[in-house]
């Protein structure tokens, strides 16, 4: 939970008190290789604090081939943004590289927190503001890059991720084929 406290505090300064009940709402998990996180045709109702590991978040095409649309690194938080606040179920798929250990708060404490404290809920809406952020600038960013530049950008940014993530997942996220 340390790695979380310090995660939140790069959003500024709460209470210990305000700290100590955000983090009582957060209940960590434990994934297996190749377990799934999230499935097709679910419903998303969390938002994730990766701890360690890498998520694969991909989609499947009209042909069937597996699309890439991100590798969720640790110390970030991450949900399918769309699917938790419209509470519809999604089309994409989240599945664990290796083991992966998270922490989570489930959706009706997140609405029961954002309902009972005024300070917590500001707090929270400045985080899911950022994974909403994050995700239009990688997407921006993306579009801007040319395959040679986004595989640079990764081994620059994120080392670990070269090192561990497949290759096909990897060529995938950055829009090349394995053979390239």
């Amino acid at each position: 939970m340390e790695m979380l406290r310090r995660y939140f505090n790069g959003f500024g300064e709460l209470s210990p008190e305000n700290m100590e009940q955000l983090l009582s709402y957060c209940v960590e998990g434990k994934l297996s290789k190749r377990q799934k996180l999230i499935r097709c045709n679910q419903t998303v109702d969390s938002i994730y604090f990766i701890m360690d590991g890498f998520l694969h978040y991909y989609m499947h095409n009209d042909l069937g081939d597996q699309i890439t649309l991100k590798i969720v690194s640790p110390n970030a938080c991450w949900t399918v943004i769309d699917s938790f606040y419209d509470q519809k179920p999604t089309y994409d798929e989240c599945q664990a590289l290796g083991e992966v250990r998270f922490c989570q708060i489930k959706r009706a404490d997140f609405v029961r927190l954002k309902e009972e404290n005024v300070v917590l809920g500001r707090f929270i809406h400045r985080v899911t503001e950022q994974i909403l952020s994050a995700k239009m600038l990688e997407m921006k960013k993306q579009m801007s890059m040319s395959v040679e530049e986004k595989y640079l950008d990764l081994l620059n940014s994120n080392p670990k991720m070269v090192q561990e993530v497949p290759v096909g997942i990897l060529a995938s996220f950055i829009g090349t084929s394995r053979d390239t």
